[in-house]
């Protein structure tokens, strides 16, 4: 293989192999203690099997030794090499698809190999990873997180053919279950933990564990790992979500991520069988580091929803964030950091394009060589996030959260399957409902009056879903006031008008505002409009390792199409340079000032997951008749004033030496007529 390189970065991947049946080609690559097992392990693979380079950035070329120590592997040492290349791919999402293909192989279809083929495919590819990645030696042992991960898809790819008739060897089982035992172990000895600040990679470390705990068979050690596994759990639930449902990331990616953990790990406590949970009592001969006696555990085996109802109510809470905030084309705002990090992919979204179309799209695709026979690019859609929605709706019987769905998923005939129409009880029916509060009061200094609001249901994008109304931060002035008494101090701002050509019916039509405090993001959705304001926290208790400059910044949609989109994040450490202008100030459609950023973030590779909050954003007001927010970060106050009126959105900004993008919508048509222009 010949990598192209990243912007011009390209490095030699190593000397070619010519792979033999005994793995005499492995002598060059792993230690001298782990090489006797890792040939015998690869002459049970297929002889027509081609390995793959687990090791590899595929795309600079940059190879990693696989006899490193894990401890011991580096990055972001070289310009343009990407350590999360290798580590996604082994993290082997693309295992259940496999299962999926044997299925449908199974029955006949059209384009299928034999199902054989596919058996063999998976039963091979974990082979070849573990005689290739010994433990703790190589990049796909430094970063527990990815263990983890991991370990849950294998177990998932392998449950899934299990269900659909599929017997492995025993010599295959055999190793399979040792290096998920293996996969426990590393997560248990390289927890990303500290008690001050831990993040999703804490979770993931977690969840991975709980999934190995789970399929393991029962021993005092295993039951120590599961009551362990539940107990952290627990913990990151009131740690990493807050009690609006939204997680502490400040961003709406790494939301999507941490909810798929909470979703899919408490589906396996809820569902265990019997003999599970009474083997979870045992948990106290074991001595585990932090791991609480049985009767200071929150979790309850013996009852029939397992966890507490503050719990459940909160990741309730975390799907409906996601569903309130997905605009009509079905995707999110893409708030903060997107690394499309994933903790299952049981059935991804995939739009359908051509190769040519593909091509023209992605510039890392250029010089990509088309085979006749493959004609059609799976174009994976990583802001489409209803899955979890689709999953939520099983898990808490909501007919809303499945409306979501343009379409019933194998997913979702899986959770179907999985609870057998048993349900967790929405907090919206519970007479025990905190309100996610129980001792979490709302970490946001803002003041709400009129209540929590009450939850509607109302047709809104063809989908029937609740709307959070009469949400609103009040004020001692009202909009107009706001208005009078910032132009007063500065006389000229600069003003954006979104004016659609079509007037009716009206944008404020079924209006609704719908806010999340903790999160720091204000919503105003109606049949024609879609308006997200984001002001709030930097994320992770002030760290802000994957927010963005975006404060007072917006994403647009009306009449389902995007205006003003976030552009994203491109790379982590490839490319400091990138990664920093991507969550730079400029980047995002928010004011202005020359050579200033709102939060400045530390030099060097820490910097990169760094945002110090001297923004100190803050909701003035927020109602049907628009939003007035502020910030500091520039070292002397701006302003943001935005009207929803009912034929136009026109934003009025103030401040000293600012600037921003003009955007002018002409009655021609817009979407083929925006100007953008400095002011």
């Amino acid at each position: 293989m010949l990598c192209d390189g990243l912007e011009g970065y390209c490095y030699p991947m190593g000397n070619s192999v010519t792979v033999d049946r005994g793995g005499k080609w492995l002598g060059d690559r792993i230690n001298s203690a782990n090489l006797e097992e890792s040939q015998r392990i690869w002459s049970l693979i297929s002889p027509d099997y081609t390995p793959i380079d687990w090791h590899l950035d595929f795309k600079s070329g940059y190879r990693w030794e696989e006899r490193t120590w894990y401890l011991d592997i580096r990055y972001a040492q070289k310009p343009g090499v990407d350590i999360k290349v290798p580590w996604e791919l082994a993290r082997m999402q693309h295992l259940p698809m496999l299962s999926w293909a044997y299925v449908l192989a199974n029955h006949g279809v059209d384009g299928f190999a034999s199902p054989e083929k596919y058996i063999q495919e998976f039963r091979n590819q974990i082979l070849d990873f573990i005689a290739t990645n010994p433990p703790r030696f190589g990049v796909n042992w430094a970063c527990t997180m990815d263990v983890g991960i991991r370990a849950a898809n294998w177990l998932i790819g392998y449950d899934l053919f299990r269900a659909f008739g599929v017997t492995f060897d025993s010599e295959f089982l055999k190793i399979f279950q040792r290096s998920i035992h293996e996969h426990g172990q590393h997560c248990l000895k390289n927890l990303e933990y500290s008690p001050k600040f831990r993040t999703n990679h804490y979770l993931s470390d977690i969840a991975g564990l709980l999934f190995v705990a789970a399929y393991l068979p029962s021993t005092p050690e295993i039951d120590g790992w599961l009551a362990f596994a539940i107990q952290e759990l627990l913990s990151e639930m009131e740690y990493q979500f807050h009690p609006d449902g939204s997680n502490f990331e400040a961003s709406t990616s790494y939301h999507r991520l941490s909810t798929e953990i909470m979703l899919y790990c408490s589906a396996i406590c809820f569902t265990f069988p019997k003999a599970k949970k009474d083997n979870l009592f045992q948990s106290r001969l074991v001595n585990l580091p932090r791991l609480k006696p049985n009767h200071e555990q929150e979790y309850n085996p013996s009852s029939s929803e397992f966890f507490p109802p503050w719990f459940w109510e909160r990741l309730e809470k975390a799907a409906e964030f996601t569903m309130l905030i997905t605009k009509p084309t079905g995707e999110i705002p893409q708030i903060g950091d997107n690394d499309s990090g994933r903790f299952l992919k049981t059935w991804p979204a995939y739009t359908k394009k051509t190769m040519e179309q593909a091509l023209h799209m992605y510039q890392d695709l250029t010089s990509f060589s088309i085979p006749p026979s493959e004609q059609i690019y799976w174009d994976e859609n990583s802001l489409d996030h209803t899955h979890l929605t689709g999953f939520a709706g099983i898990v808490f019987g909501r007919s809303d959260f499945l409306a979501t769905l343009k379409e019933e998923t194998p997913e979702l005939s899986l959770a179907k399957l999985w609870f057998q129409h048993r349900t967790v009880s929405s907090y919206h029916s519970r007479s025990d409902s905190v309100n996610a509060q129980k001792n979490y009061p709302l970490k946001s200094p803002l003041l709400f009056k009129g209540g929590q609001g009450d939850f509607k249901k109302t047709r809104m994008d063809n989908s029937a879903i609740p709307i959070a109304s009469g949400k609103t931060v009040q004020s001692d002035h009202s909009l107009e006031e706001w208005i009078h008494l910032l132009s007063t101090q500065y006389s000229n701002p600069l003003v954006s008008t979104f004016q659609p050509p079509e007037t009716t019916p009206r944008l404020t039509r079924k209006l609704h505002t719908i806010v999340f405090p903790d999160f720091g993001l204000y919503l105003y959705r109606s049949p024609r409009l879609y308006l997200a304001v984001r002001c709030g926290s930097v994320g992770q208790y002030g760290n802000g390792g994957h927010a963005h400059n975006d404060q007072l910044s917006i994403e647009l949609n009306i009449d389902g199409q995007d205006l003003i989109k976030d552009p994203g994040t491109y790379l982590y450490t490839p490319l400091p340079e990138q990664r920093n202008i991507f969550r730079s100030t400029s980047a995002h459609f928010t004011l202005k000032m020359e050579g200033k950023e709102q939060n400045n973030w530390l030099p060097g590779k820490i910097g990169l997951f760094h945002l110090k909050d001297q923004a100190q954003a803050e909701c003035l007001l927020f109602n049907l008749d628009g939003f007035v927010g502020k910030h500091i970060g520039f070292g002397q106050p701006v302003w943001r004033v935005i009207l929803v009126q009912k034929d136009y959105i026109k934003i009025m900004d103030f401040g000293k030496d600012i600037f921003c993008e003009k955007a002018k919508f002409y009655s021609n048509g817009y979407g083929r007529k925006i100007i953008l222009e400095n002011h």
